[in-house]
């Protein structure tokens, strides 16, 4: 059976209030913390999913959280337009988790590395599917956990997260035509993967 991509949960990228947050961040260039604050309590819940999500483990996304709102709201003077905050704190979340999976290869070539994850796909599945789909989602899973970082992280924005393809091109700082190869190059493996190879070593 063809691997198919698991439903999209949420839309990140999606309209919050952005005149509220071209607002805040005015004030937050200016100094003032309850602006900051209010930003974070405003976006910390996508920024948190979409870690939680990429990573599989709570305490890096807790850490990738932190990272990415210190990084945000440091450099609030190099976003142009205030009403893009959502989309610009999860661009940098995103480049946080790849910095996290580069660490994750160091840990695994060192042996300090379970592997263990603390989320994985069956978790966003209806209460309706039934066992085999759930066996395909862990399969999915397992799959995933083949892929290059990049192509990887590309395919669950794409079919977990339901980015547009535009969308992920810019959360992954790559152009469009990249992004399509790693999306082809994905799915390529996950069907290899899921259908043929279920005990493919890990490639990064």
């Amino acid at each position: 059976m063809p691997a198919q991509a698991a439903p999209a949960v949420a839309r990140p990228f999606g309209p919050a209030d952005a005149s509220s947050d071209q607002a805040l961040v005015m004030r937050a260039r200016a100094g003032d913390r309850s602006a900051e604050e209010a930003l974070y309590r405003a976006h910390v819940h996508a920024v948190a999913a979409l870690a939680m999500r990429l990573l599989g483990r709570g305490g890096d996304a807790e850490d990738v959280v932190q990272d990415a709102f210190v990084t945000a709201l440091s450099r609030l003077s190099q976003l142009r337009d205030g009403t893009l905050f959502r989309a610009w704190v999860l661009r940098i979340t995103v480049r946080e988790v790849h910095r996290r999976f580069r660490r994750r290869k160091l840990l695994r070539v060192l042996g300090l590395d379970s592997g263990r994850a603390d989320f994985e796909l069956a978790q966003l599945a209806a209460p309706a599917l039934s066992a085999e789909g759930r066996a395909e989602l862990t399969r999915m899973d397992r799959a995933l956990c083949t892929l290059a970082t990049s192509d990887r992280l590309a395919w669950l924005l794409r079919h977990v997260e339901g980015y547009e393809l535009a969308e992920v091109a810019s959360a992954s700082g790559a152009s469009l035509a990249t992004v399509k190869r790693r999306l082809v190059r994905a799915e390529q493996r996950i069907a290899r993967h899921v259908n043929h190879h279920p005990d493919e070593a890990p490639h990064e």
